[in-house]
């Protein structure tokens, strides 16, 4: 078998990936494992999220999606960065009423094409090198089990907030894998699926406005604001709205208040530092976008392209009135007459909450 400090690192390296590690494609998987996930999937908890459910069966299958796979790179790369204003004033911080609160995963280039780029570039290096081996690399287009087959390469634990955390970079990271015929050493497992939170820790739990971490390592999806803004596409449960604040984009409150992401290093690379999105918008300048070219012609290269207009507007709408931002009554009065249904039912929703709120 070859060692990940081999040829591997090195093509991993050239492309500054540096935090990476080996799992066994062919190990058996703990039923406890498949069942968890199973029992997950029985009960609801992945919301519309339908190809969690169609593909169940190839999470832990890695030969389904390369023939002969015997081994999985799994590569990180940490997006951390702190917010790009200090602020200064009331008005400044991304709390205020102005603003919609963006997700530090999507403030600038989208990931799929940081990282895909890097690691398709490591698969060609590697098919060079090992002719007559096979290689295939993802970036979150699989169903593959990340957390599982993250927590086998040696990458870290699944935290309490059944996020991924690294002892490198906490959860502050993206990741991809390289699937392989070729046989390599696998890396010392991380400690597993309940390992090294802090004994007494329950931060995450507690800061969750939506009660969406059920308990320790259970999330239920559908009131995830994260999933509530980004995958979810049509209407938003009424009485969830008003506990999603100003986050218009993804939500990072559970990593925020998280004690193993204290010391998390600002990340180096330039595409994740180029604010596409940034760290805010302003409510007034989402809401007026009026159709999918416009919102194209802000978002293009940034992760907030997967929201579409439809939900993204819908989501300043929430934020809008969750911060009882009067002075944007007249673009909401614009979206509650929108051709976008969905769009439509929200800033009507909003107009409700401001008008009520006036008396």
């Amino acid at each position: 078998m070859i060692d990940l400090d081999s040829p591997v690192r090195e093509a991993l390296m050239q492309e500054g990936l540096e935090l990476a590690g080996i799992a066994s494609a062919g190990e058996s998987v703990p039923e406890e494992e498949r069942g968890r996930v199973h029992q997950w999937l029985r009960e609801g908890r992945h919301g519309t999220m339908h190809w969690l459910e169609r593909y169940e069966t190839l999470r832990y299958n890695p030969a389904e999606l390369l023939p002969g796979c015997q081994s999985i790179v799994f590569v990180a790369l940490n997006y951390y960065q702190k917010y790009h204003q200090k602020p200064e004033t009331a008005a400044d911080d991304p709390s205020h009423g102005q603003y919609g609160r963006i997700a530090r995963y999507a403030w600038g280039r989208d990931y799929h094409k940081e990282l895909g780029k890097r690691i398709k570039r490591v698969a060609r290096r590697l098919e060079e090198r090992f002719p007559g081996e096979r290689f295939r690399a993802w970036t979150d287009a699989t169903p593959l089990a990340e957390r599982y087959y993250g927590e086998r390469a040696g990458i870290g634990f699944t935290g309490r907030n059944t996020l991924l955390i690294s002892g490198r970079c906490g959860s502050w990271f993206v990741a991809g894998e390289i699937l392989t015929s070729l046989a390599l050493n696998p890396s010392e497992p991380a400690g597993g699926r309940h390992g090294n939170c802090p004994s007494s820790c329950k931060r995450c739990l507690d800061v969750c406005p939506t009660g969406a971490l059920l308990e320790p390592y259970r999330l239920d999806a559908k009131r995830c604001i994260a999933y509530l803004t980004i995958e979810h596409e049509g209407i938003i449960p009424e009485r969830l709205r008003p506990l999603m604040g100003n986050w218009i984009f993804g939500c990072d409150l559970c990593q925020e208040v998280c004690p193993l992401n204290v010391r998390a290093r600002v990340t180096d690379v330039a595409g994740f530092l180029r604010p596409i999105a940034g760290d805010r918008r302003l409510l007034k300048e989402v809401l007026s976008i009026r159709n999918d070219q416009e919102f194209r012609s802000v978002f293009a290269g940034s992760p907030l392209m997967r929201a579409r207009r439809s939900r993204l507007v819908r989501n300043a709408c929430i934020a809008a009135a969750n911060r009882g931002a009067r002075e944007l009554l007249p673009e909401l009065r614009r979206c509650a007459d929108d051709d976008d249904e969905v769009v439509a039912i929200h800033g009507h929703w909003a107009l409700e909450k401001l008008e009520a709120a006036d008396g």
